[in-house]
């Protein structure tokens, strides 16, 4: 008897456990930059956003990649993706340019704690075979696209001349019933959808990757969620741009999502992250939306700041101290570890080499380990960069004439808008979490890098492509002293680091663009159109 009784509380205490699990929610914004949030002093109205990092934990010195692939390829690995070939360039579609199918991912680790993982939206690591598609990767469900970007309204995708359809409910095309529905919403609608259906004792892993604010190559008037051509905004480079508006559309979802959570009675077990997967574009000549990376130097493909110092704040009701700041440093690799210790898992059970364990530095405020980021090593462009403690050693692209631009400063010079508190305070988010905590005033300011370049003429007469530049990171988070020939004994100390990490390098090989891949072939869809079950 006693023996049952015993067995019947075991079970309820792991039944309790397992219903304890913490719903992970994962928000990637595609291209939005450092001045793009108004938590950041940005010219932006966010509320939405704002009101969730001011009720969580605010990252000022966050990194990612300075494009699309690798940022996804080392949120989902753990791993820096020049492990594993995907450093450099973004996969273009029709080119066999896939992260190979032997890598384990983050979806994968999780379901071995229970979690039922799904992603929403974009999707870019590479589909030239049917195993490399996200429901072969781990995912239990996928509503989205494959390739970098998408029609706003039409789920189609230009590369060049070619064209086709690319939306897709797990394998299946899904173009005709989501053709004529403006993307951000119809992402929205589907993460709500995976938050209502959530049933079980299984912990909900959903990354929704949102389509916003990358651009596509077409018409502003056919990507604008309303009718903004006419609206003006910064006043620079960006006139008669939609930005505002996808902006917005972008801090809706957000407030939706928190909502559906709060509806669905698990918003009070749940962490949201919201990151962007690089920097901003500031000035393309192909396509018509941008962003900005005020005050921070470069862009998106840079790894100065601007490139690769990216938006981010997590919130959780885990979380001892919340409505506060951290400066400590973090890489987009640490949220493999740091979410699977959260969820219960150890660490040391990932086959990863370069995340870190953040989580007692979320949760608990502990100090953080990291002290060492490699922000990048590309060995197409020739392009690296790395942080250690307060050193920051750079050798930057050369790019062609139009694309001088990447290692600029773009923005107000200086002046901030004034701040909407009215929007704020009445946001959906501040709504659910019980308002805006009274020092958000204090969080905005201490996040904000309100320091500029003085004398942008020098810093950008520097030659940092055939060279190394080396920045005083902490002090000089614009990047305008290169002090390298002042202590050559740390710009070697560091290439040293570089050198080390170098051997462990998987070469990106140039890939061709294969005809057999033409969407003509595939029912007018971007499709898988090799037939090889492995890619190791």
């Amino acid at each position: 008897m006693f023996l049952c009784l015993g067995l019947v509380f075991v079970l309820q205490c792991l039944a309790q456990i397992r219903c304890e699990r913490p719903n992970i929610v994962i928000v990637l914004a595609d291209d939005m930059g450092w001045n793009d949030v108004g938590f950041h002093s940005g010219d932006m109205d966010t509320p939405n956003i704002d009101a969730l990092a001011y009720n969580g934990v605010i990252l000022t010195r966050h990194y990612s990649q300075p494009v699309c692939t690798p940022s996804r390829a080392a949120l989902l690995t753990g791993d820096y993706p020049f492990r594993n070939g995907m450093q450099g360039r973004p996969c273009r579609a029709g080119l066999p340019d896939g992260l190979r199918t032997g890598v384990k991912l983050m979806p994968e680790y999780f379901s071995s704690l229970g979690y039922k993982s799904h992603l929403i939206g974009k999707w870019h690591l590479g589909y030239q075979t049917p195993n490399h598609l996200p429901t072969r990767r781990g995912f239990n469900s996928f509503f989205g696209y494959l390739n970098g970007f998408l029609g706003y309204w039409d789920g189609t995708h230009y590369d060049g001349d070619n064209v086709g359809r690319d939306i897709r409910r797990n394998e299946e095309e899904a173009w005709r019933p989501t053709y004529g529905k403006y993307l951000t919403h119809l992402l929205t609608e589907e993460a709500i959808n995976v938050i209502d259906n959530h049933e079980g004792t299984e912990g909900l892993l959903m990354i929704v990757a949102e389509a916003a604010i990358h651009a596509t190559n077409l018409d502003i008037g056919r990507e604008a969620p309303y009718d903004v051509k006419n609206t003006t905004k910064r006043g620079y480079l960006r006139g008669d741009h939609l930005s505002l508006a996808v902006v917005g559309e972008l801090d809706w979802s957000i407030g939706q999502i928190v909502l559906a959570l709060e509806k669905k009675n698990i918003l009070n077990n749940t962490i949201i992250v919201f990151i962007s997967d690089n920097g901003a574009p500031s000035s393309s000549p192909n396509f018509c939306n941008s962003g900005s990376n005020w005050p921070l130097r470069g862009e998106k493909l840079s790894v100065h700041e601007g490139g690769v110092r990216t938006i981010a704040a997590v919130w959780s009701p885990l979380f001892e101290e919340p409505s506060r700041l951290s400066d400590q440093l973090f890489h987009i690799t640490d949220w493999l570890p740091t979410l699977y210790a959260a969820a219960g898992g150890d660490p040391k059970d990932l086959e990863i080499h370069d995340g870190i364990n953040q989580w007692p530095s979320l949760a608990q405020t502990q100090s953080g380990t990291r002290d060492t980021v490699v922000v990048d090593i590309d060995d197409v462009s020739n392009c690296e960069a790395i942080i250690k403690g307060n050193w920051k050693m750079v050798k930057n692209h050369e790019f062609s004439n139009e694309r001088k631009f990447s290692d600029k400063y773009y923005g107000e010079n200086g002046r901030w808008l004034r701040y909407n508190d009215t929007n704020l305070k009445s946001s959906i988010v501040a709504k659910v979490l019980g308002g805006v905590p009274s020092n958000y005033c204090q969080l905005r300011n201490a996040s904000t890098i309100f320091s500029f370049c003085p004398d942008e003429a020098n810093s950008m007469a520097e030659d940092c492509h055939s060279q190394y530049c080396l920045y005083d990171i902490y002090h000089d988070p614009t990047e305008c002293y290169n002090i390298a020939q002042h202590h050559t004994d740390i710009v070697e100390n560091l290439k040293a680091l570089l050198d080390d990490y170098r051997k462990h390098l998987v070469p990106n090989t140039h890939k061709n663009y294969d005809p057999r891949s033409d969407p003509k072939y595939w029912n007018d869809y971007w499709s898988p159109w090799l037939n090889e079950t492995t890619d190791e």
